[in-house]
């Protein structure tokens, strides 16, 4: 007698523990739906859904919501509108305040959603925007100013808050750079025709072009003393001028960054899309 009842008993507990399923694989089914969903198997994605409502109660509200919305999802790719709605109005019932994203969510489906809405007299859920993120802040650092102005000039003004000032002197530096380069590239020509003249020409030439390569090799020495100039206030500038504010809030996702390294120092612009 007693071995039958301790047979019975553990046939039972055997019946139930094969009746349950873990939450893992509930999870997993799931996701499985989602794929087959994505990939516009419907059918598949109906049979892996309904396969598990009988253990839902083992999820939590919010994973049960997804197992009828996906259901629904499915049933109204299919045509099948009254078992949308009967799915939607589970996952309605389990959560009033849910709302479909119409970035990803078709407008046959939305439809849908609103019309058991309406039959269950729900209003819908405002979809509020997302505020906007502030500007992260960060302490100015004379270290950080110092390294933005040796790499572009102006930029560590910019960093300190004196944008104004910034923008100046990196135009400034800017021009004078490129004039600069402009004439050192001229004056290397200049010379380098006044040294190609074979020596029995005429003497007018060497003359005319030792005149033209003196010219040119003035010009590049203003242009890179003004350089000089402007570079060295700005290293002189944001060295001893304070912080016109405490906090930089520059914005980190875009703009020019200055990251230094141990053997090389990467300069860039970022753009935030």
């Amino acid at each position: 007698m007693f071995k039958k009842t301790f047979l019975i008993l553990t046939l039972v507990l055997v019946g139930f523990a094969l009746a349950q399923v873990s939450e893992d694989s509930l999870e997993h089914m799931l996701q499985r739906a989602k794929l087959y969903y994505n990939n516009g198997e419907y059918e598949s994605a109906i049979s892996e859904l309904e396969g598990a409502l009988q253990f839902l109660k083992q999820l939590e509200s919010t994973d049960q919501v997804e197992y009828h919305k996906y259901l629904a999802f499915s049933y109204v790719a299919l045509g099948d509108k009254d078992k949308a709605k009967g799915q939607f109005k589970k996952a309605l019932m389990l959560d009033p305040t849910i709302t479909l994203d119409p970035t990803f969510v078709s407008p046959k489906i939305i439809k849908v959603f609103e019309e058991t809405q309406a039959e269950m007299k729900i209003k819908p859920t405002p979809v509020e925007p997302e505020p906007p993120k502030p500007a992260r802040k960060k302490r100015v650092s004379k270290t950080k100013a110092l390294m933005r102005s040796c790499c572009v000039p102006g930029w560590g003004q910019m960093y300190k808050g004196y944008s104004s000032k910034g923008k100046r002197i990196m135009i400034a530096s800017g021009i004078t750079f490129c004039t600069s380069v402009f004439s050192v590239i001229m004056n290397e020509r200049a010379h380098n025709r006044y040294l190609d003249i074979p020596r029995g020409a005429p003497q007018y030439e060497f003359d005319d072009a030792y005149r033209k390569y003196r010219v040119w090799h003035n010009i590049t020495a203003i242009n890179l003393a003004l350089f000089s100039v402007v570079y060295a206030y700005n290293i002189y500038d944001v060295f001893f001028t304070k912080p016109a504010t405490a906090w930089s809030l520059l914005d980190q996702d875009k703009g020019l960054y200055c990251t230094p390294g141990i053997d090389q120092i990467k300069i860039g612009y970022k753009i935030a899309f």
